[in-house]
């Protein structure tokens, strides 16, 4: 036996339901209910204007108005977040966690100066760059490189002091940051905050390092 139903909807879920590509959640269950209906049952999708005093309609806005004043109970949220929303909070939480871990993690003293947190622009313009940049600059802002502190901790230098003054341990920090002699004759910018690298263009970095020479020790 075949029944007859006649569905009411606005022109809007009208146009949704005929659309090639489905993105609610809801018109895609409501496609599923109508076609599940339509294998034994005649069916007829009809627009009713609003407010037009449709008897169906009127009751329809009754009840909404009506769930709109009960208390919500269930899971929150309780209305449906757009994937931008749900991906940027993701990715706001994993940047924190990140910073937070890498501030806890044991070592690294002089990275911590140099690096503060993740830097999207930072990094893809470091990844642009071929793998002697990628080499250099790394081991710059880490500290792993042939600086003379370094090589002095490992015992595969005599002494530590910056061979461009000659007064202070030639660390990265001191090199890039303290050194006034390097950073006043090539930058004419003294002291700089360490983290302040990853800020600038990755240029200046790299035109720092191919004029004060110390592209031969990192």
């Amino acid at each position: 036996m075949q029944a007859e139903f006649n569905s009411r909807f606005s022109q809007a879920v009208l146009k949704a339901l005929e659309a090639e590509q489905i993105s609610s959640k809801l018109i895609w269950e409501c496609i599923v209910a109508l076609q599940d209906l339509g294998r034994h049952n005649q069916v007829t999708l009809a627009w009713v204007p609003g407010h037009s005093g449709h008897r169906g309609n009127e009751k329809a806005d009754e009840a909404a108005r009506l769930g709109a004043t009960l208390e919500f109970i269930g899971p929150e949220p309780f209305c449906g977040l757009s994937r931008s929303i749900i991906r940027s909070s993701i990715l706001n939480r994993l940047n924190i966690q990140s910073q937070e871990w890498w501030q806890k993690i044991p070592g690294q003293r002089q990275a911590k100066l140099a690096i503060k947190g993740r830097s999207k622009r930072f990094t893809a313009d470091l990844l642009n760059q071929e793998r002697k940049i990628v080499r250099m600059v790394v081991g710059l802002l880490t500290g792993h490189c042939r600086l003379n502190k370094h090589m002095y901790n490992m015992r595969l230098a005599d002494d530590d002091l910056c061979r461009f003054c000659l007064e202070e341990e030639e660390t990265a920090v001191h090199v890039l940051c303290q050194c006034a002699r390097l950073r006043l004759r090539i930058m004419g910018d003294p002291y700089p905050s360490p983290c302040s690298f990853m800020e600038e263009p990755l240029s200046g970095l790299k035109a720092f390092i191919n004029e004060s020479g110390l592209g031969a020790f990192l």
